[in-house]
């Protein structure tokens, strides 16, 4: 290899970096600027559509009063046939309620509805999760989630209560909030 290949090879990883610092930034500002919840959910829509490859989502508030996750907004997903505590099962929802992201990787290989589920998402303030993001299949072109993907659910994770739900996190416009479906 000469000098100029090696160069080029070497410059590879912090491209990416700097690529994966630019998402983070974009999407960091897009939540800050929203103009309210609605603008939020949009933003969030787009975060996931755009930088993490999937048109398929839900978030769920947390009961815990009830012990129950009702849908507080969707986008792509057929309510009906969603069970998040299915989906997710008891293992993967006690990680995500200590506000740790799951991610089933092999998701993509398993057949049926509850199957599509490829990332969940602890939605948090003050380091208790208010709410979970469920995204669920993968675009085509999209084949699994990285290293990079893990740290814009970090993100996720720790900046979108604030506007999606308010500095305490109940604020909610609506008995049952934007996008609900029965």
């Amino acid at each position: 290899m000469n000098g100029d290949q090696s160069s080029a090879a070497g410059a590879r990883p912090a491209v990416s970096e700097a690529m994966n610092d630019l998402r983070l930034g974009a999407a960091r500002k897009r939540l800050a600027e929203s103009s309210g919840q609605e603008d939020a959910i949009e933003g969030l829509r787009e975060i996931v559509a755009n930088f993490l490859g999937s048109e398929e989502m839900g978030l769920f508030r947390v009961d815990r009063r009830t012990e129950t996750f009702p849908v507080f907004w969707s986008f792509g997903i057929d309510l009906a046939e969603y069970d998040l505590l299915h989906a997710l099962g008891e293992a993967g929802l006690a990680r995500v309620m200590r506000g740790e992201c799951h991610v089933d990787f092999g998701a993509r290989e398993r057949a049926g509805a509850m199957a599509k589920a490829q990332a969940f998402v602890p939605i948090s303030v003050a380091d208790q999760t208010i709410a979970i993001l469920a995204i669920l299949r993968l675009l085509p072109q999209k084949v699994a989630f990285d290293k990079a993907d893990m740290e814009l659910f970090k993100l996720l994770s720790d900046e979108a209560a604030k506007p999606l739900f308010g500095p305490t996190g109940h604020a909610v416009r609506g008995s049952d909030g934007p996008g609900m479906r029965a």
